[in-house]
């Protein structure tokens, strides 16, 4: 009978360390299937991150063409006023797209082109600031009338800066080009 309960004694102490084990395997498993999951958020907010951002980008590059197709046209002409998204650069004024208010409306002009069906509306609202620069000569050519009897004319330069937000309004794209 001896034989028997000392045998009782020593699998009732190894239930004791098996069932310790698989507890800390459980905790172990459980931490793995927690760390997947929040990595699983981590990459789907990073993929809606980056929707949000090609829709900005989208958005001002829409503004973007819309305010140099206008400008071809002869739309926009007025930049002595300083005003409503029309401004003339001179030394003394320096460019206002580094101050500018994004928010105001008589600072900006806003998206007038054709619709924008591929974006969701909350990306539909892009602005744009056209700065007309110094004229510069074409190339190979000269302003000046002391190099050249006949000057030519200087040509027209402009700087369009278009900025654009995602479909949440969480992320904003500034793009801008140089045109004459």
């Amino acid at each position: 009978m001896k034989h028997r309960s000392h045998s009782l004694n020593s699998r009732s102490r190894q239930s004791g360390v098996v069932l310790f084990v698989a507890l800390i395997l459980l905790v172990i498993l459980s931490l793995i299937g927690v760390t997947a999951a929040r990595m699983q958020t981590v990459e789907e907010r990073m993929a809606r991150n980056e929707d949000n951002h090609q829709l900005a980008a989208q958005a001002a590059e829409a503004a973007l063409r819309s305010a140099e197709g206008g400008l071809l046209s002869g739309i926009y002409t007025n930049f002595a006023a300083n005003t409503n998204g029309l401004y003339e650069l001179t030394a003394s004024n320096g460019s206002v797209v580094s101050t500018m208010n994004w928010g105001s409306a008589a600072a900006v002009l806003p998206y007038s082109g054709p619709p924008l069906a591929s974006i969701p509306t909350g990306a539909q609202a892009p602005k744009f600031v056209i700065e007309s620069l110094p004229p510069v000569a074409a190339p190979g050519e000269s302003i000046n009338q002391v190099q050249y009897a006949t000057p030519t004319t200087p040509v027209a330069v402009y700087r369009v800066t278009a900025t654009g937000q995602g479909a949440d309004q969480s992320s904003t794209t500034t793009i801008q080009s140089i045109m004459r």
